[in-house]
């Protein structure tokens, strides 16, 4: 039966781009390719039908057709089903992805994002060139040697940044709003970044005594097994609680995700996939020893995807108290699928719901503990206004750290009365 129906399927399919091909010839496209248009046409007619039937909303032949008609290439055509996560990649761009995920590139070293229609950075990795020439959270990037970056992709604007080692790249970057509004223009020395994912260390707080700090970067391939190591060098030295830092966290990878998750909630689900309204998968990780220690987490408006994966696996599980601000609010999965060309195309399959059955995209997870100050963390990076950012960026952690104690000093046992 199933046989007989995917059949069917795939001659609709067959008539449909037999219809395609048609009205291509009565329309006189021969001259429009002449022109540079449809030059892609033979991708074109795989990516139509992968579109179709699994992106995460429906749409129709009709209309992809249209729009492919219409823009004349295979990147316009999904740039109009406005996702800005659904998006072609030529073979450079894919190649560039592909190392980014492995956790080492020639770049300048830092996260990028769209934000309302900016190319802005998200978070300048240490020890790099970006550091190196103070570039900041919220710096927007208006061009790329000279050219804008107004209506660019964000993955063509990566690859454009980065480049071999020693190469150089110049950055056109806007800073402020109003009369605080710079311009300026950097140019930076490309390196071999190597992307940290799990920075740990040992601090000693006056009142609870030995903590363990815990900074998660991103989500890569290494990630899992950097933090399991991590845990474990804190559990050798003796710290009573640890503090975990997911602000400024793009995310990565969902299995990395899912399995750094194992390591604070266990063997229990963490994100449920969900395909036009169905869940079809859950994702559960690996067993891991159960978490036994006191965990505060800081989260923020920049903690995303696979970090609010984690953060609201921690919430659902009560494993720990997230403390911060309301995160991104990205609850979309794409999937990577290679063309023959050797380029791919990155398409929005699915979504997810956090463990507890929550879904956040567009509105984030709400910590346990939310810092207010009176001031919005987004617009004072907008703004360039980084005192503001530094002085929420000090109440979250000594928000975090009073939560902290409380929970070391509520799981120490009670002395027996004399």
């Amino acid at each position: 039966m199933e046989g007989r129906e995917e059949a069917g399927n795939r001659r609709r399919v067959t008539r449909i781009i037999s219809f395609f091909f048609l009205f291509l010839i009565l329309a006189g496209i021969g001259r429009e390719i002449g022109r540079g248009k449809y030059r892609d046409i033979g991708l074109a007619l795989y990516v139509i039908p992968v579109v179709r039937y699994y992106y995460l909303e429906p749409v129709s032949f009709s209309q992809l057709i249209s729009n492919y008609i219409r823009s004349g290439n295979i990147r316009d055509m999904l740039a109009n089903l406005e996702d800005p996560y659904t998006r072609y990649l030529n073979p450079k761009e894919y190649e560039d992805l592909l190392s980014q995920t492995e956790g080492t590139y020639g770049g300048v070293g830092f996260y990028v994002v769209y934000k309302e229609e900016e190319l802005t950075i998200m978070k300048p990795i240490k020890n790099t060139p970006a550091a190196e020439v103070d570039l900041r959270a919220g710096d927007r990037i208006i061009a790329i040697n000279g050219e804008s970056t107004g209506e660019m992709a964000l993955e063509v604007a990566v690859t454009k940044i980065k480049g071999a080692p020693g190469t150089k790249v110049a950055l056109t970057i806007e800073r402020g709003e109003g009369n605080n509004r710079q311009i300026q223009e950097v140019e930076l020395t490309r390196a071999l970044i190597v992307i940290p994912t799990v920075e740990r260390r040992v601090e000693s707080d006056p009142v609870a005594g030995k903590i363990g700090r815990v900074d998660i970067l991103q989500f890569s391939e290494k990630t899992p097994e950097d933090l399991q190591k991590a845990l474990e060098f804190l559990a050798t030295e003796g710290v009573v609680g640890v503090l975990l830092d997911l602000r400024y966290n793009p995310g990565g990878l969902l299995t990395a995700a899912v399995e750094t998750a194992g390591c604070f909630v266990g063997e229990r689900p963490v994100v449920y996939v969900t395909q036009r309204g169905e869940k079809v998968r859950t994702y559960t990780p690996s067993p891991a020893e159960d978490w036994h220690l006191p965990l505060v987490v800081m989260v923020n408006e920049w903690s995303a995807s696979g970090a609010e994966i984690l953060a609201g696996a921690i919430k659902d599980y009560q494993t720990g108290t997230l403390v911060g601000n309301t995160t991104f609010g990205k609850g979309v999965v794409q999937d990577i699928i290679p063309l023959v060309n050797g380029g791919a195309v990155t398409l929005t399959v699915a979504g997810y719901l956090t463990a507890g059955g929550h879904s956040i995209h567009g509105k984030g997870i709400e910590p346990d503990i939310e810092i207010e100050i009176g001031k919005d963390l987004e617009k004072a990076i907008q703004d360039g206004d980084f005192d503001t950012v530094r002085e929420i960026e000090e109440r979250t952690e000594e928000k975090a750290r009073e939560i902290l104690r409380q929970k070391v000093f509520q799981a120490r046992p009670e002395k027996p009365a004399a």
